[in-house]
Protein backbone atom coordinates (compact mmCIF):
# COMPACT_ATOMS: atom_id res chain seq x y z
CA UNK A 1 0.00 0.00 0.00
CA UNK A 2 1.07 3.62 -0.76
CA UNK A 3 1.28 5.82 2.07
CA UNK A 4 -0.78 9.28 1.67
CA UNK A 5 1.93 11.34 0.81
CA UNK A 6 3.08 8.83 -1.65
CA UNK A 7 -0.03 9.15 -3.44
CA UNK A 8 -0.13 12.74 -3.38
CA UNK A 9 3.24 12.98 -5.37
CA UNK A 10 2.30 10.35 -7.87
CA UNK A 11 -1.14 12.53 -8.38
CA UNK A 12 0.98 15.90 -8.73
CA UNK A 13 3.19 13.91 -11.83
CA UNK A 14 0.08 12.49 -13.14
CA UNK A 15 -1.81 16.10 -13.43
CA UNK A 16 1.93 17.56 -14.57
CA UNK A 17 1.61 14.69 -17.32
CA UNK A 18 0.74 16.38 -21.14
CA UNK A 19 -1.72 13.38 -22.10
CA UNK A 20 -0.53 13.74 -25.83
CA UNK A 21 2.91 12.93 -25.41
CA UNK A 22 1.49 9.12 -24.24
CA UNK A 23 1.89 7.06 -27.42
CA UNK A 24 -0.55 4.22 -26.84
CA UNK A 25 -3.93 5.04 -27.81
CA UNK A 26 -6.03 3.39 -25.15
CA UNK A 27 -3.97 4.53 -22.34
CA UNK A 28 -3.75 7.95 -24.02
CA UNK A 29 -8.33 7.61 -23.76
CA UNK A 30 -8.13 6.39 -20.27
CA UNK A 31 -5.63 9.35 -19.27
CA UNK A 32 -7.76 11.76 -20.84
CA UNK A 33 -11.11 10.47 -18.75
CA UNK A 34 -9.11 10.64 -15.15
CA UNK A 35 -8.06 14.57 -16.28
CA UNK A 36 -12.10 14.41 -17.29
CA UNK A 37 -13.09 13.24 -13.75
CA UNK A 38 -10.29 15.50 -11.98
CA UNK A 39 -11.85 18.70 -13.47
CA UNK A 40 -14.75 18.31 -11.29
CA UNK A 41 -18.47 19.91 -12.30
CA UNK A 42 -18.75 22.83 -14.75
CA UNK A 43 -21.32 25.25 -14.20
CA UNK A 44 -23.69 23.93 -16.47
CA UNK A 45 -23.55 21.11 -14.73
CA UNK A 46 -23.94 22.89 -11.27
CA UNK A 47 -26.59 25.10 -12.62
CA UNK A 48 -28.65 21.59 -13.56
CA UNK A 49 -28.31 20.01 -9.77
CA UNK A 50 -29.20 23.67 -8.00
CA UNK A 51 -32.00 23.43 -10.80
CA UNK A 52 -32.82 19.66 -9.55
CA UNK A 53 -32.65 20.37 -5.90
CA UNK A 54 -35.07 23.65 -6.26
CA UNK A 55 -37.83 21.52 -7.66
CA UNK A 56 -37.45 18.95 -5.01
CA UNK A 57 -37.66 21.66 -2.32
CA UNK A 58 -40.94 23.46 -3.82
CA UNK A 59 -42.29 20.20 -4.26
CA UNK A 60 -41.95 19.03 -0.43
CA UNK A 61 -43.08 22.31 0.53
CA UNK A 62 -46.46 21.62 -0.95
CA UNK A 63 -46.77 18.05 0.22
CA UNK A 64 -45.90 19.59 3.69
CA UNK A 65 -48.22 22.39 3.70
CA UNK A 66 -50.14 23.17 7.09
CA UNK A 67 -49.01 19.95 8.11
CA UNK A 68 -48.20 21.27 11.50
CA UNK A 69 -52.37 22.82 11.63
CA UNK A 70 -53.19 19.77 10.43
CA UNK A 71 -51.04 17.53 13.01
CA UNK A 72 -52.65 20.23 15.52
CA UNK A 73 -56.26 19.75 14.44
CA UNK A 74 -55.80 15.63 14.81
CA UNK A 75 -54.85 16.10 18.35
CA UNK A 76 -57.36 18.13 19.10
CA UNK A 77 -59.92 15.82 17.91
CA UNK A 78 -58.48 13.24 20.15
CA UNK A 79 -58.44 15.93 22.89
CA UNK A 80 -62.29 16.13 22.85
CA UNK A 81 -62.63 12.12 22.80
CA UNK A 82 -60.96 12.33 25.96
CA UNK A 83 -62.61 15.20 27.80
CA UNK A 84 -65.98 13.76 26.98
CA UNK A 85 -65.25 10.45 27.98
CA UNK A 86 -63.26 11.79 31.19
CA UNK A 87 -66.39 13.77 32.39
CA UNK A 88 -68.74 10.97 31.81
CA UNK A 89 -66.60 8.63 33.49
CA UNK A 90 -66.17 10.76 36.67
CA UNK A 91 -69.50 10.84 36.54
CA UNK A 92 -70.21 6.73 36.73
CA UNK A 93 -67.45 7.05 38.99
CA UNK A 94 -68.77 9.78 41.56
CA UNK A 95 -72.07 7.99 42.18
CA UNK A 96 -73.62 10.45 39.35
CA UNK A 97 -71.84 13.43 40.05
CA UNK A 98 -70.10 15.80 37.20
CA UNK A 99 -67.05 17.30 37.70
CA UNK A 100 -67.60 21.14 39.33
CA UNK A 101 -65.97 24.48 39.38
CA UNK A 102 -65.81 24.94 35.02
CA UNK A 103 -65.07 28.03 33.64
CA UNK A 104 -67.96 30.38 33.11
CA UNK A 105 -66.25 32.59 30.39
CA UNK A 106 -67.66 35.28 31.66
CA UNK A 107 -66.45 38.30 33.70
CA UNK A 108 -68.10 39.64 37.04
CA UNK A 109 -66.77 43.02 38.72
CA UNK A 110 -65.95 43.88 42.21
CA UNK A 111 -66.67 40.68 43.81
CA UNK A 112 -70.43 40.57 43.02
CA UNK A 113 -72.31 38.34 40.95
CA UNK A 114 -75.16 40.68 39.68
CA UNK A 115 -74.80 39.60 36.21
CA UNK A 116 -75.69 41.84 33.23
CA UNK A 117 -76.14 40.89 29.66
CA UNK A 118 -73.22 39.98 27.37
CA UNK A 119 -70.94 41.68 24.75
CA UNK A 120 -71.20 45.01 26.60
CA UNK A 121 -68.39 47.35 26.99
CA UNK A 122 -67.46 47.76 30.53
CA UNK A 123 -68.54 50.89 31.92
CA UNK A 124 -67.94 52.41 35.11
CA UNK A 125 -71.61 53.12 36.48
CA UNK A 126 -71.86 49.10 35.75
CA UNK A 127 -69.88 48.36 39.04
CA UNK A 128 -71.80 44.69 39.60
CA UNK A 129 -72.21 43.92 35.78
CA UNK A 130 -70.38 40.82 33.92
CA UNK A 131 -69.10 40.73 30.52
CA UNK A 132 -67.87 38.00 28.42
CA UNK A 133 -64.11 39.29 27.34
CA UNK A 134 -64.99 39.04 23.57
CA UNK A 135 -61.31 40.05 22.94
CA UNK A 136 -60.09 36.91 25.43
CA UNK A 137 -62.60 34.34 24.77
CA UNK A 138 -63.04 33.01 20.90
CA UNK A 139 -66.44 31.58 20.90
CA UNK A 140 -68.77 33.44 18.78
CA UNK A 141 -71.37 31.42 18.67
CA UNK A 142 -72.90 32.07 22.47
CA UNK A 143 -75.21 34.05 24.07
CA UNK A 144 -76.59 34.82 27.54
CA UNK A 145 -79.83 33.34 29.93
CA UNK A 146 -80.25 33.46 33.81
CA UNK A 147 -80.02 30.10 35.62
CA UNK A 148 -83.94 29.59 37.18
CA UNK A 149 -83.95 28.17 40.91
CA UNK A 150 -85.04 24.94 39.34
CA UNK A 151 -82.18 24.70 37.01
CA UNK A 152 -80.11 25.51 39.62
CA UNK A 153 -81.14 22.96 41.92
CA UNK A 154 -81.12 20.28 39.39
CA UNK A 155 -76.72 21.16 38.85
CA UNK A 156 -76.18 20.84 42.43
CA UNK A 157 -78.23 17.35 42.34
CA UNK A 158 -75.96 16.66 39.54
CA UNK A 159 -72.60 17.48 41.92
CA UNK A 160 -72.46 21.19 39.85
CA UNK A 161 -72.09 24.09 42.51
CA UNK A 162 -69.80 27.11 41.29
CA UNK A 163 -68.05 28.20 38.22
CA UNK A 164 -64.80 30.27 37.66
CA UNK A 165 -65.62 33.82 36.86
CA UNK A 166 -63.30 36.22 35.60
CA UNK A 167 -63.18 39.17 38.52
CA UNK A 168 -62.69 42.30 37.74
CA UNK A 169 -61.86 43.64 40.94
CA UNK A 170 -58.95 41.32 42.02
CA UNK A 171 -55.95 42.59 43.33
CA UNK A 172 -53.18 40.01 41.33
CA UNK A 173 -49.88 39.90 42.74
CA UNK A 174 -47.75 41.87 40.38
CA UNK A 175 -44.06 40.98 41.62
CA UNK A 176 -44.52 41.68 44.81
CA UNK A 177 -47.54 44.06 44.47
CA UNK A 178 -51.01 44.30 44.85
CA UNK A 179 -52.04 45.96 41.87
CA UNK A 180 -56.43 46.08 41.32
CA UNK A 181 -55.80 47.30 38.15
CA UNK A 182 -53.97 44.04 36.02
CA UNK A 183 -57.82 42.06 36.06
CA UNK A 184 -59.70 45.14 35.02
CA UNK A 185 -61.35 44.35 31.27
CA UNK A 186 -59.39 47.35 29.98
CA UNK A 187 -56.28 45.84 30.77
CA UNK A 188 -56.71 41.82 31.34
CA UNK A 189 -54.76 42.16 27.36
CA UNK A 190 -51.94 43.63 28.54
CA UNK A 191 -51.60 41.48 31.84
CA UNK A 192 -51.71 38.66 29.76
CA UNK A 193 -48.96 39.75 27.64
CA UNK A 194 -46.71 41.13 29.67
CA UNK A 195 -43.83 39.24 30.27
CA UNK A 196 -43.22 40.74 33.92
CA UNK A 197 -45.60 38.18 35.37
CA UNK A 198 -46.84 34.62 35.29
CA UNK A 199 -50.16 35.03 33.96
CA UNK A 200 -51.41 33.50 30.58
CA UNK A 201 -54.41 33.27 28.86
CA UNK A 202 -55.02 29.45 29.60
CA UNK A 203 -55.13 29.96 33.26
CA UNK A 204 -56.82 33.27 33.36
CA UNK A 205 -60.04 31.87 35.29
CA UNK A 206 -57.65 30.79 38.26
CA UNK A 207 -57.18 32.96 41.12
CA UNK A 208 -54.94 35.04 41.86
CA UNK A 209 -52.70 33.04 44.13
CA UNK A 210 -52.62 30.78 40.99
CA UNK A 211 -51.29 33.38 38.78
CA UNK A 212 -55.25 34.08 37.37
CA UNK A 213 -57.90 37.12 37.93
CA UNK A 214 -60.37 34.36 38.75
CA UNK A 215 -62.81 33.89 40.94
CA UNK A 216 -65.83 30.90 42.11
CA UNK A 217 -68.90 31.39 42.70
CA UNK A 218 -71.87 29.48 44.14
CA UNK A 219 -74.67 28.95 41.67
CA UNK A 220 -77.78 31.14 42.75
CA UNK A 221 -80.92 32.27 40.85
CA UNK A 222 -80.45 34.97 38.41
CA UNK A 223 -76.66 34.01 37.68
CA UNK A 224 -76.20 34.29 33.96
CA UNK A 225 -74.18 31.62 32.12
CA UNK A 226 -73.30 31.46 28.43
CA UNK A 227 -75.26 29.29 26.22
CA UNK A 228 -74.96 27.74 22.55
CA UNK A 229 -76.37 29.45 19.67
CA UNK A 230 -74.43 27.84 16.71
CA UNK A 231 -77.22 25.71 15.65
CA UNK A 232 -78.56 22.48 17.38
CA UNK A 233 -77.95 20.18 14.32
CA UNK A 234 -74.22 20.91 14.87
CA UNK A 235 -73.86 19.06 18.09
CA UNK A 236 -77.41 17.32 18.59
CA UNK A 237 -77.97 16.39 15.25
CA UNK A 238 -81.38 18.28 15.30
CA UNK A 239 -82.54 21.31 13.75
CA UNK A 240 -83.13 23.96 16.22
CA UNK A 241 -84.01 27.80 16.19
CA UNK A 242 -80.76 29.51 15.28
CA UNK A 243 -80.86 32.71 17.05
CA UNK A 244 -80.69 35.02 14.33
CA UNK A 245 -81.84 38.74 13.75
CA UNK A 246 -85.17 37.85 12.71
CA UNK A 247 -86.46 36.54 16.23
CA UNK A 248 -84.06 35.05 18.07
CA UNK A 249 -82.23 37.75 19.62
CA UNK A 250 -82.23 41.15 20.14
CA UNK A 251 -80.42 43.89 21.58
CA UNK A 252 -80.94 45.59 24.94
CA UNK A 253 -79.67 48.70 26.89
CA UNK A 254 -77.48 47.28 29.80
CA UNK A 255 -77.10 49.22 33.13
CA UNK A 256 -73.91 51.32 32.33
CA UNK A 257 -75.02 52.59 29.42
CA UNK A 258 -73.39 49.85 27.45
CA UNK A 259 -75.43 47.50 25.14
CA UNK A 260 -75.92 43.72 24.89
CA UNK A 261 -77.31 40.28 23.04
CA UNK A 262 -80.26 38.66 25.38
CA UNK A 263 -81.51 35.28 23.84
CA UNK A 264 -85.05 35.21 22.77
CA UNK A 265 -86.88 32.24 21.48
CA UNK A 266 -90.15 31.36 19.78
CA UNK A 267 -89.67 27.50 19.19
CA UNK A 268 -91.14 25.41 21.94
CA UNK A 269 -88.92 22.81 22.78
CA UNK A 270 -85.57 24.18 21.60
CA UNK A 271 -82.85 22.89 24.28
CA UNK A 272 -80.91 25.27 26.70
CA UNK A 273 -77.27 24.53 26.06
CA UNK A 274 -74.88 25.47 28.79
CA UNK A 275 -71.63 26.42 27.46
CA UNK A 276 -68.31 26.48 30.27
CA UNK A 277 -64.79 25.86 29.44
CA UNK A 278 -63.68 23.40 30.54
CA UNK A 279 -60.20 24.46 32.84
CA UNK A 280 -57.57 23.61 35.14
CA UNK A 281 -59.89 25.04 38.17
CA UNK A 282 -62.48 22.03 37.76
CA UNK A 283 -62.73 19.08 40.01
CA UNK A 284 -62.23 16.97 36.97
CA UNK A 285 -58.24 17.55 37.20
CA UNK A 286 -58.05 16.74 40.42
CA UNK A 287 -55.58 13.86 40.52
CA UNK A 288 -56.77 12.69 43.95
CA UNK A 289 -60.62 12.78 43.22
CA UNK A 290 -61.80 9.31 41.60
CA UNK A 291 -61.47 9.32 37.95
CA UNK A 292 -59.80 12.66 38.03
CA UNK A 293 -57.39 13.46 34.37
CA UNK A 294 -53.58 14.21 35.37
CA UNK A 295 -53.86 16.57 31.97
CA UNK A 296 -55.69 19.71 31.67
CA UNK A 297 -55.79 19.75 27.54
CA UNK A 298 -55.22 22.91 25.46
CA UNK A 299 -56.78 24.22 21.95
CA UNK A 300 -53.95 25.67 20.49
CA UNK A 301 -55.64 27.67 17.41
CA UNK A 302 -56.55 30.66 19.15
CA UNK A 303 -53.87 33.15 19.61
CA UNK A 304 -51.36 33.54 22.62
CA UNK A 305 -53.67 36.17 24.50
CA UNK A 306 -56.92 34.08 24.15
CA UNK A 307 -58.38 31.47 26.52
CA UNK A 308 -57.23 28.30 24.57
CA UNK A 309 -59.39 25.75 26.65
CA UNK A 310 -61.97 22.98 25.00
CA UNK A 311 -65.62 23.82 26.12
CA UNK A 312 -68.63 21.36 27.42
CA UNK A 313 -71.48 22.07 26.28
CA UNK A 314 -74.35 20.86 28.87
CA UNK A 315 -78.51 21.00 28.33
CA UNK A 316 -80.24 22.53 31.02
CA UNK A 317 -83.69 23.03 29.85
CA UNK A 318 -85.50 23.68 26.69
CA UNK A 319 -87.12 27.02 25.59
CA UNK A 320 -91.22 27.59 26.21
CA UNK A 321 -91.48 29.71 23.33
CA UNK A 322 -93.40 32.42 25.69
CA UNK A 323 -90.74 35.46 26.81
CA UNK A 324 -86.97 36.46 26.00
CA UNK A 325 -84.93 33.92 27.41
CA UNK A 326 -87.50 32.03 29.18
CA UNK A 327 -87.37 28.75 29.58
CA UNK A 328 -88.11 25.01 31.45
CA UNK A 329 -85.62 23.16 33.17
CA UNK A 330 -85.02 19.85 32.23
CA UNK A 331 -85.66 16.53 34.32
CA UNK A 332 -81.52 16.56 34.54
CA UNK A 333 -78.30 18.07 33.39
CA UNK A 334 -76.48 16.10 30.30
CA UNK A 335 -73.45 16.58 28.81
CA UNK A 336 -74.48 16.68 24.92
CA UNK A 337 -70.96 17.90 23.27
CA UNK A 338 -67.69 18.93 23.56
CA UNK A 339 -66.64 21.80 21.33
CA UNK A 340 -63.12 23.17 20.73
CA UNK A 341 -61.77 26.43 21.92
CA UNK A 342 -63.31 28.67 18.93
CA UNK A 343 -66.35 27.01 18.97
CA UNK A 344 -66.27 24.22 16.38
CA UNK A 345 -67.40 20.78 16.55
CA UNK A 346 -65.34 17.21 16.66
CA UNK A 347 -66.68 17.11 12.61
CA UNK A 348 -65.74 20.87 11.74
CA UNK A 349 -62.30 19.73 13.54
CA UNK A 350 -61.89 16.81 11.26
CA UNK A 351 -62.07 18.48 8.24
CA UNK A 352 -59.27 20.50 9.43
CA UNK A 353 -57.29 17.15 9.52
CA UNK A 354 -58.44 15.58 6.67
CA UNK A 355 -58.03 18.96 4.59
CA UNK A 356 -61.31 19.39 3.64
CA UNK A 357 -61.83 22.78 5.87
CA UNK A 358 -59.37 25.78 5.92
CA UNK A 359 -57.34 25.41 9.41
CA UNK A 360 -57.94 28.51 11.71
Amino acid sequence: MFSKFKIREMMNKFDAMDVADIADRKLQAKAKRLKKKQGGFTLLELLVVVAILAAIAGTATLALQDTDARASAAAHVTMMDEINKGIRTFRVLNKNQYPDNFDSMLEIAGGAHTLAAPFAAPAAAAAAASFPINELVAHEDVGLVSLTAEVVTLMNDIGMNSLQYLNNGAAYDHDGDLVTTDCESAEITATIADRGNAVVANNIFMSPTSNGCGTPVTLAATDNVLVWTGGYERVMGAAGVEFDSDGAAETVPVAGGGAGTVLTASTDGTPVLMVVGVGPSSTLFNANDLGGMTTVPVYRHVSELQYGRFAALFEIGTFDGVGAGTYLPSEQVNLVAIVDGAGDTKEEELGEWDGTRNTI
